[in-house]
């Protein structure tokens, strides 16, 4: 025996054209910031809630059943993010793309398993529902939380601060340490007041505090997410050089050798960084 679904939900669904059968996350906030229901109501829609697809379907095809695949595309994308040569802007694209990743990754994995339309229709209210839910990894580094924090202090910054505390904030790099970020407080809460979580980014770094990225630019930070998962890794952030130590002896690679690496490894950058640049006409 079924029960019927609320007058007023099947209203609401006519009005706006949603299907009936389309109980998630986002509707129910649409609708509940629209219809303003009873919690009675409510509470009737959520026992109907269905299940997220575990497959995550926007996730790369080729990386769906590799448990670990969200961690190493954070721990590659990081190691761009905390090179000093990386453009502020570029880094701040790449933050938005490891937020992407966590809403889209499989829930195995450490992400949400996100459609599409539903991480494009995430509000500031549904993430405060699903954020708990979101993994948490070993090493910062690699950590979906973490990721998620330096993106809500992005889009917080933008919200309620000038573009140049943006600016400031994607020239700044993550603090080395075993430390996790997201165990400390939001440095900016005001990310409750966007309109989506996924805003596109211009070529100057303007953030559209507006509405979300189109489609299409989603796709794009979802192939630049694949290509990053296909490539070796990139070269990592140079660090002061150590005092010298004893070392069992290793094989000596040739200049030749090394410039290949860092070449290839530039090439990977860049590429990631074209895919990622999107086609606003500025302000």
């Amino acid at each position: 025996m079924t029960t019927a679904l609320p007058d007023l939900w099947t209203d609401w669904c006519s009005v706006t054209g949603v299907p009936t059968h389309k109980i998630d996350e986002v509707s129910l906030s649409c609708f509940s910031q629209q219809a303003q229901p009873s919690q009675a109501v409510l509470a009737a829609l959520r026992r109907r809630l269905a299940p997220i697809d575990p497959v995550a379907p926007a996730w790369p095809r080729g990386h769906r059943d590799d448990p670990d695949s969200l961690q190493r595309l954070i721990r590659r994308a990081t190691a761009i993010i905390q090179h000093p040569d990386t453009h502020w802007v570029f880094r701040l694209r790449l933050r938005r793309m490891l937020f992407a990743a966590v809403l889209l990754a499989r829930r195995t994995h450490g992400g949400l398993g996100l459609d599409r339309s539903a991480a494009l229709g995430l509000r500031p209210d549904g993430m405060h529902r699903v954020r708990g839910q979101i993994g948490v990894a070993p090493e910062p580094d690699a950590c979906p939380a973490c990721a998620t924090w330096s993106w809500l202090d992005v889009i917080g910054t933008n919200s309620g601060w000038s573009h140049g505390s943006v600016r400031a904030l994607g020239n700044r790099r993550d603090e080395d340490g075993p430390a996790h970020r997201h165990l400390r407080p939001d440095p900016n809460p005001d990310w409750h007041l966007c309109v989506g979580m996924l805003p596109a980014v211009d070529r100057w770094g303007w953030i559209d505090a507006y509405r979300s990225m189109h489609p299409s630019s989603l796709s794009a930070v979802i192939s630049a997410a694949a290509l990053l998962l296909d490539s070796p890794e990139p070269a990592p952030a140079p660090v002061p050089a150590a005092a010298a130590m004893p070392a069992s002896p290793r094989r000596q690679m040739s200049r030749e050798e090394e410039e290949q690496i860092l070449k290839r490894a530039d090439e990977l950058t860049a590429r990631v960084e074209a895919i990622l640049r999107e086609f606003d006409t500025g302000r």
